[in-house]
């Protein structure tokens, strides 16, 4: 992997990690799905430039917006504003990494060493270090949407890296377009006080909103999407690891967390495991 390529795959880690403390403030202000609405149309506004596509590739992008916009998202949202521990959720979300590895292996046919599945397992039980916290049976609702959430996100990866290549803005737009729609009539339907929500948020709601948007979509997802073209899931996906790590840095000192040593432990393995696993793929060369 080229080293820009890793400095932006780093950025997006980071981006990532913070996402969770972010939402979780904004969505103290707005119901879980009209927030989630609320940042696709959004995004769909922003991005009506990049919708335009040809008709083979209609089908494809309609199938990652329902898989990821509508599906993953949901989830997601809904996962973060049911739970109790935000950081705790934040590490469940790292399943998401072996079975996008997994799903790699079984239906891209993508290699994968005894090099790398150790890195792979040493970063994960820096996550599981992390997160094997009592804490986290407190929020078994969470961890179940939590968990369908990091299910869906890898399936989208690898819908997204066997489909041809498109550009990764509007791969963004089209998950927009398809989402926004189908998650404000969901929203109508299960959730109330929407008006009140919207004419009563302040800055940290619209703030959080708009970080989402720009940060959480344009940058880090479409910045995914550009990679996936050019580099395989097994690759790409363990560097998700670090996501945890800002999560419980930030929790740390946002949310008023508590930094143990099983937590400097998790991170310490983290980092190294990612490490590791990004000097193995130094040979690998990039799709054209």
């Amino acid at each position: 992997m080229s080293l820009p390529h890793f400095m932006f795959l780093l950025s997006i880690s980071f981006i990532w990690g913070s996402m969770f403390i972010v939402a979780k403030i904004g969505l103290m202000e707005f119901p879980p799905i009209l927030f989630t609405a609320l940042r696709f149309a959004m995004l769909a506004v922003i991005l009506i430039p990049f919708i335009r596509v040809p008709a083979r590739l209609v089908w494809p992008l309609v199938r990652v917006g329902i898989v990821m916009g509508i599906g993953m998202y949901l989830t997601l949202y809904y996962a973060i504003y049911l739970a109790n521990n935000t950081a705790a959720i934040s590490v469940v979300s790292q399943l998401e990494v072996p079975i996008a590895v997994i799903l790699g292996v079984l239906f891209l046919g993508e290699a994968i060493n005894v090099r790398r599945v150790t890195a792979i397992a040493i970063a994960f039980a820096g996550v599981l270090a992390i997160g094997f916290d009592p804490a986290m049976f407190d929020d078994l609702p969470a961890v179940f949407w939590m968990t369908a959430s990091a299910t869906l996100y890898a399936v989208s990866m690898i819908m997204v890296r066997g489909m041809e290549k498109v550009h990764a803005l509007t791969i963004t737009a089209w998950l927009s377009m398809v989402s926004a729609p189908v998650l404000f009539a969901v929203s109508l339907a299960f959730e109330s006080g929407h008006w009140e929500a919207i004419s009563n948020a302040g800055w940290p709601g619209w703030g959080t909103l708009a970080y989402t948007v720009v940060f959480g979509s344009i940058i880090s997802h479409s910045g995914m999407y550009y990679l996936l073209q050019r580099y395989p899931v097994s690759l790409l996906a363990p560097f998700m690891l670090l996501s945890p790590v800002i999560s419980v840095a930030g929790g740390v000192m946002i949310l008023d967390d508590v930094l143990t040593t099983r937590i400097v432990i998790g991170i310490i393995l983290v980092l190294g495991g990612v490490a590791w696993l990004n000097r193995q793929k130094a040979t690998i060369p990039a799709n054209p």
